[in-house]
């Protein structure tokens, strides 16, 4: 099984980059793991919703087909890492050959992608910046893959 993070943007804060950088390589020791940035839309005026439906169909170019996607939303399922794990066990288990995360701006998601995705994710309740959403994004990635593994990380 492969794992995508398609995200808006790219990562500014090279401390942030290089911690998801760490985590998305130790985790590519278990899976292929692909880090796509696509480029933010600006917004024209008070166009919100047009510059998130340009990012959106963006990101679905960016994303390869046929994959399950997963929307990171602030609507989505909370969920704790040892439930992260037992989703990623079951989509291994189950033959899934591809999985797509996305994480979209600081103005969130095309309301017809989230629509459009197979599962709606939230990190928390709180709010994060789309960078360090991502840093951990990909830290939880790993983490549910070494409680698959039955390593030492997870405490």
């Amino acid at each position: 099984m492969k794992i995508s993070v398609v995200a808006m943007g790219k990562m500014r804060d090279a401390r942030l980059g290089e911690l998801a950088k760490e985590y998305r390589e130790r985790l590519a020791h278990h899976l292929p793991v692909e880090d796509v940035e696509v480029r933010e839309v600006r917004v024209s005026g008070n166009d919100v919703a047009g510059a998130l439906a340009e990012e959106a169909e963006a990101m679905r170019k960016a994303s390869p087909e046929p994959a399950l996607t997963i929307a990171m939303t602030e609507g989505g399922k909370q969920i704790d890492s040892a439930q992260l794990a037992e989703w990623m066990d079951g989509w291994m288990v189950g033959g899934q050959r591809h999985v797509v995360f996305y994480i979209g701006s600081a103005h969130g998601l095309d309301r017809q992608l989230i629509k459009s995705c197979d599962r709606r994710l939230s990190l928390s309740k709180m709010t994060f910046p789309h960078e360090m959403a991502r840093m951990m994004l990909w830290e939880q990635l790993y983490r549910a893959m070494t409680i698959i593994r039955g390593e030492p990380y997870h405490k």
